[in-house]
């Protein structure tokens, strides 16, 4: 219980610095000398920023379902989580608070997966006896 509760914190940190990564980042772009990459100008910040957000969003909300859910023997949870936040690093990761929310979400998939290879041995255990 508390690997999940681990995992739910960090994708749900994360997911939160990814919505405000892209936030702050669109809006840091809109001065004169702009602020990170602005591939279009402005409309490419707008691009990026509102990506980053909808990621983090779904970030956001899966970590709810992997603590409600309670996905203890189920790698996809941990595997969803890992891609979320691989696609998330590379689409919009040139921002800072972007590319941290990413890492943690990288980092609570990993965990996940990792609760759930090292509790398999023991399930498979009490199943055959």
């Amino acid at each position: 219980m508390v690997q999940r509760s681990l995992v739910t914190f960090l994708a749900a940190f994360g997911g939160i610095l990814v919505i405000l990564g892209g936030i702050v980042g669109f809006l840091l772009s809109l001065g004169p000398e702009g602020f990170g990459p602005r591939f279009y100008g402005t409309f490419g910040a707008l691009v990026m920023g509102t990506i980053a957000v909808v990621l983090g969003l779904v970030i956001l909300a899966f970590s709810g379902y992997t603590h409600y859910r309670g996905v203890d023997r189920n790698v996809t949870g941990g595997l969803i989580l890992l891609v979320l936040g691989i696609v998330t690093w590379v689409l919009v990761g040139d921002w800072v608070l972007v590319a941290v929310g990413s890492f943690l979400t990288v980092l609570a998939g990993l965990v996940l997966i990792a609760q759930v290879i090292l509790a398999s041995p023991n399930a498979r255990a009490t199943l055959n006896s």
